[in-house]
């Protein structure tokens, strides 16, 4: 019966020193994985370490933080640029006056006054006032002159004379039609 409960085979110490080899190889194994895994490891965060990332990440919120600081600043600054080329397009579509203005001003006499000035893209209406009729008619007759010399104007307009018997001033309204 001894036989029967032996759970060790006499012929199985062969296969027993076959099995601890195995073993053996599997340790080996598993030890040079456990190497691998640790340097690996180690390498890897010697190089996250090292890595610019941190540097870039903490730079890029600098820059975001920058940036919604001048967000403000670049508001503006698009206003003033919409605004730049809207005072361009209208300076290129204004009629220049500084000619006609400087004509009328050559004919003004020292004791006449401009009062009122309109203007639109074909005509100005200008109200002149002075305390001598003489200095008007010279005015009005040097303007005249220079529509009929084709000078700035094409037609000058008396549309209204009138005086003030308490300063005794004299004042005058011309539409002057431009060429």
């Amino acid at each position: 019966m001894n036989e029967g409960i032996n759970l060790l085979d006499p012929d199985k110490k062969g296969s027993s020193t076959h099995f601890v080899h195995h073993i053996q190889k599997m340790r080996l194994f598993v030890l040079g994985l456990l190497f691998i895994v640790s340097v690996s490891s180690v390498i890897l965060f010697t190089m996250v370490e090292i890595s610019p990332l941190p540097q870039l990440r903490t730079q890029e919120q600098n820059l975001q933080q920058s940036l919604m600081q001048s967000q403000n600043d670049i508001v503006k600054l698009s206003i003033v640029n919409e605004r730049m080329s809207s005072i361009t397009s209208l300076l290129r579509t204004r009629p220049m006056l500084d000619q006609s203005l400087g004509l009328i001003e050559d004919k003004l006499s020292g004791d006449s006054t401009v009062t009122d000035i309109q203007s639109d893209d074909q005509t100005m209406t200008i109200t002149v006032e002075s305390p001598s009729l003489q200095s008007l008619d010279s005015f009005i007759n040097g303007l005249v002159g220079y529509a009929q010399e084709k000078k700035g104007f094409s037609k000058v307009s008396l549309l209204d004379l009138t005086t003030d018997q308490v300063t005794n001033e004299y004042e005058t309204t011309l539409n002057l039609s431009f060429l």
